[in-house]
């Protein structure tokens, strides 16, 4: 048995948009060929791959674990072209990175610039989740190197380096009561109404494993999905949370912000970067890890 590359190619593409249309549009074929290819690759192959569905489709087993292997597959046929093009001393390639939303949206930037100007021909992309969407896309082969905030689950597949240390503090709009008082405790903000950031967030998890440490209990009055989302309720005054002090400049000389300063409530979590073993490490990888990066 032998895989056929193009039919594979299609049927990764169905996975990654879900349905029959959207990959056809993706791949600007009429919907009719790609269902005849995936088809065709089952086949061949003997074995159902995809489960059709009112609304798109779904995966088998078989056609999950085809799925794994065929992104690898991918993935190296992509370092293959990257490493041939990089031969001629990084003026071509790619570096597609992962982050979670702190450390993408605050720390990234400036070292991304730094490595486009200095090698201007690699393609950069930067992917942007909370730190489950990030180490999910670091083992579809998505991206190359992923940077989370939140703990993250010791793996044989996975090599976890320190990056840095990250220190999270407590906020509230300007005009809170509790802004007012020059000293506080750990008591002050039991029962408080608290913003979240969602399930999966590297920053939640982290503030609710400092605050259960502690016996804190506070009152959660709203869940959003990005730290600049969580700032702007924190500011219209519909509670308090907790976020990364680097998030934060801004809006502290604006005055739209302010740390509550807690002297018994430090929180010091770390920030990882983890790549994948097994996958090579491209020039383009290894031109930014020397960069610090």
């Amino acid at each position: 048995m032998t895989l056929n590359l193009h039919l594979l190619r299609i049927y990764v593409a169905v996975l990654d948009h879900g349905s029959f249309t959207r990959a056809a549009e993706a791949l600007t074929m009429s919907q009719s060929a790609v269902s005849r290819a995936v088809q065709e690759l089952e086949r061949q192959l003997g074995t159902v791959l995809l489960e059709r569905r009112p609304r798109g489709v779904a995966p088998t087993e078989a056609g999950v674990i085809l799925g794994e292997h065929a992104r690898r597959i991918f993935a190296h046929e992509r370092l293959a072209i990257e490493s041939l093009n990089e031969l001629r001393g990084l003026q071509r390639g790619r570096l597609a990175i992962g982050a979670s939303s702190t450390i993408g949206t605050y720390l990234l930037p400036p070292l991304l610039g730094a490595y486009h100007r200095q090698y201007p021909g690699i393609e950069l992309f930067l992917n942007i989740g909370n730190t489950q969407q990030v180490m999910e896309h670091l083992l579809e082969y998505r991206i190359e190197v992923a940077y989370v905030e939140g703990p993250v689950t010791p793996d044989e597949r996975l090599q976890i380096t320190l990056w840095r240390d990250d220190e999270l503090v407590v906020i509230a709009a300007p005009d809170h009561p509790l802004a007012r008082r020059a000293h506080l405790t750990e008591a002050d903000i039991i029962g408080a109404p608290f913003v979240l950031r969602e399930p999966g967030s590297g920053t939640r998890e982290v503030m609710e494993q400092a605050l259960a440490e502690r016996g804190i209990t506070v009152q959660p009055v709203m869940e959003l999905g990005s730290t600049e989302a969580v700032k702007h309720a924190v500011s219209a005054g519909l509670g308090l949370s907790i976020v990364s002090k680097v998030a934060i400049q801004m809006e502290i000389i604006a005055g739209r912000l302010t740390i509550l300063r807690i002297p018994s409530l430090m929180i010091q979590r770390r920030l990882s970067r983890v790549r994948l073993i097994e996958r090579p490490q491209s020039q383009a990888l290894t031109a930014w890890l020397k960069g610090k990066g």
